[in-house]
C-alpha cells in the first residue's frame, strides 16, 4: 500500500509540470509555420526554382546527339561521264538505292550571344525571389498566430474576471440572506442579488463560448483538430519605448520582404531582357560526330570521324527586339508596384504606431480606474455592513469593478496586440540593432 502511494505521488509530481506547461507563444508560431499549407506550398516553389537552377546550369554542358537513318528509292541513282576523255560516254552507279546511315556526336556551344549567362541569372533571382515570398508570408503568419495565441489570454483573462465577480456577488448573497434572517434588509434584496447572480452567470457563459472560439481559431492556425485541448502561457513581449515615426518607416522599407522581392523582379526582368536581344548574335558550335554509311559502295572506310565548326546567325524580323522591350515595360510596371506598396506598407506602419499609442494611453487609464473602483468597492461593502448602502449600491459598486477589470484586461493585451501588429508591418524586430 504504502508503494502505491509513493509511486501515485511520484507520478503526479513528474506528470503535473508537464500538464501545466502548454505551449509557448515561438512554440505555437514554430507549429504553425511547420504545419501550414501556405508554407509547405511555398517551401516545395523553393525546390523548384532550385531544380531550375540546375536545369539551367546545363545549357554549359554539350549537347549529345545521335541518328539513325534507312533510305530506299525507286531507282538506283547513277553518273554517266560524257565522251572527251574516253571516246565513249560513260555510266557507272553513284550510289545505292538502299543504304543506311549512323551516327553519334557532340555539339559544344562555344558562343550564344551571351544567352546562357542571363538564363543562369534569371533563375538564380527567380529562386531568390521565391525565397524572399517565403519570408513575407512567415512574418505574416507569425504575426496571425500571436494576435490569435493573445485573443485566446484575453479571453481566458476575461473569464477569470466574470469568475471573480460570481464570487463577489454568490458571497453578498450569502451575507443578504444572513441580514434578512435578522429583518435588517427586504426580501427584495434577496431577489434582486438572484437576478445579478443569474446576470452574472449568463456573461459568464458566453465568456467561456468566445473563450472556446479563439482556441479554435488558434488550434486551425496551428493546422490541429478544431477542438483539441490546448493550454497557452503569459508571453514575454515588452512594449518598446520612445518609439520614432520615421525610424519605423525607414526599417519597414528595408525590412519588408515584398518590397525585396518586387527589387528582384526588376533585376529578373532585365536580365531576361538582355537573354532576349542575344538571338541578335551568331551561334557558334564545335561539333565531333562519329558516322557511318553504306551508301557510296566505291568509298572506303564506311566510317570515320569529323570534326567541324558550325556559325548559325538567324533571327526573325526586330521580335526579340520587342521581347526586350517588353522585359524593359515589365521592369517599370514592377517599379510602379514597388512605390505604390511602399507607401501601403507606410500607412500600414502609421496605423500600426497610432494604435500602439492609444493601446499605452488605454492601459494606463484601465489600470488607475481599476484601483478607484476596488476602492468605490470597499467602501461600498464596508457601508453595507453598517447599513449606510443598499444592495443596489453594493451590486452597482461590483458591476463598476467589473468592467474596470474587464477593461483593464483587454487593454493590456490589445497593447500586445499593437506591439505585434507593429512588428508585423515593420517586418521584424521594432527598436533593435540588427
Amino acid at each position: 500500500m504504502l508503494k502505491r502511494v509513493v509511486k501515485g505521488a511520484l507520478l503526479t509530481a513528474f506528470l503535473t509540470p508537464t500538464l501545466a506547461l502548454g505551449i509557448s507563444m515561438e512554440e505555437a508560431v514554430q507549429t504553425a509555420l511547420k504545419n501550414n499549407p501556405l508554407i509547405k506550398s511555398q517551401i516545395y516553389s523553393i525546390k523548384e526554382a532550385t531544380l531550375y537552377i540546375k536545369e539551367t546550369e546545363n545549357l554549359y554542358m554539350p549537347v549529345i546527339f545521335s541518328n539513325l537513318s534507312y533510305t530506299t528509292m525507286n531507282e538506283t541513282p547513277y553518273t554517266t561521264v560524257p565522251a572527251g576523255i574516253l571516246p565513249f560516254p560513260l555510266k557507272f552507279k553513284a550510289y545505292d538505292k538502299d543504304f543506311s546511315y549512323i551516327d553519334l556526336g557532340v555539339n559544344y556551344y562555344l558562343f550564344t550571344g551571351f544567352a546562357r549567362p542571363q538564363q543562369l541569372k534569371v533563375a538564380k533571382l527567380h529562386k531568390k525571389g521565391e525565397e524572399q515570398i517565403l519570408k513575407e508570408k512567415v512574418n505574416s503568419l507569425s504575426a496571425e498566430v500571436k494576435r490569435a495565441y493573445l485573443d485566446v489570454l484575453s479571453a481566458k483573462a476575461v473569464v477569470e474576471v466574470y469568475q471573480k465577480q460570481l464570487k463577489a456577488v454568490e458571497k453578498h448573497y450569502s451575507m443578504v440572506k444572513e441580514y434578512y434572517k435578522k429583518g435588517l434588509v427586504a426580501k427584495v434584496d434577496i431577489l434582486q442579488t438572484k437576478v445579478k447572480i443569474a446576470k452574472v452567470k449568463r456573461d459568464l457563459k458566453k465568456a467561456e463560448g468566445q473563450l472556446k472560439l479563439a482556441k479554435s481559431k488558434l488550434n486551425t492556425l496551428l493546422n490541429r483538430p478544431i477542438d483539441s485541448k490546448i493550454t497557452v502561457e503569459q508571453p514575454k513581449i515588452k512594449p518598446p519605448k520612445n518609439l520614432k515615426l520615421k525610424d519605423l518607416y525607414q526599417r519597414a522599407i528595408h525590412n519588408r520582404y515584398i518590397l525585396r522581392y518586387l527589387k528582384t523582379k526588376q533585376e529578373q526582368t532585365k536580365a531576361l531582357s538582355k537573354a532576349y536581344l542575344s538571338d541578335f548574335y551568331p551561334k557558334v558550335v564545335l561539333q565531333g560526330k562519329l558516322f557511318w554509311t553504306d551508301q557510296n559502295p566505291y568509298i572506303s572506310p564506311k566510317g570515320n570521324v569529323a570534326l567541324s565548326l558550325l556559325i548559325n546567325w538567324q533571327f526573325q524580323g526586330k521580335a526579340p527586339y520587342y521581347k526586350s522591350l517588353k522585359e524593359k515595360t515589365k521592369a517599370l510596371q514592377i517599379k510602379e508596384k514597388e512605390n505604390s506598396i511602399k507607401n501601403q506598407i507606410k500607412l500600414q506602419v502609421k496605423k500600426a504606431y497610432n494604435d500602439f499609442k492609444v493601446a499605452v494611453y488605454n492601459l494606463k487609464l484601465s489600470e488607475a480606474s481599476v484601483e478607484e473602483a476596488e476602492e468605490y468597492y470597499r467602501m461600498v461593502v464596508e457601508q453595507f455592513k453598517h447599513q449606510l448602502a443598499t444592495t443596489t449600491d453594493v451590486l452597482d459598486a461590483e458591476s463598476i469593478l467589473t468592467g474596470a477589470r474587464k477593461e483593464r484586461e483587454v487593454s493590456y493585451y490589445q497593447l500586445l496586440k499593437a506591439v505585434v501588429n507593429l512588428q508585423e508591418a515593420v517586418g521584424g524586430c521594432i527598436s533593435c540593432e540588427e
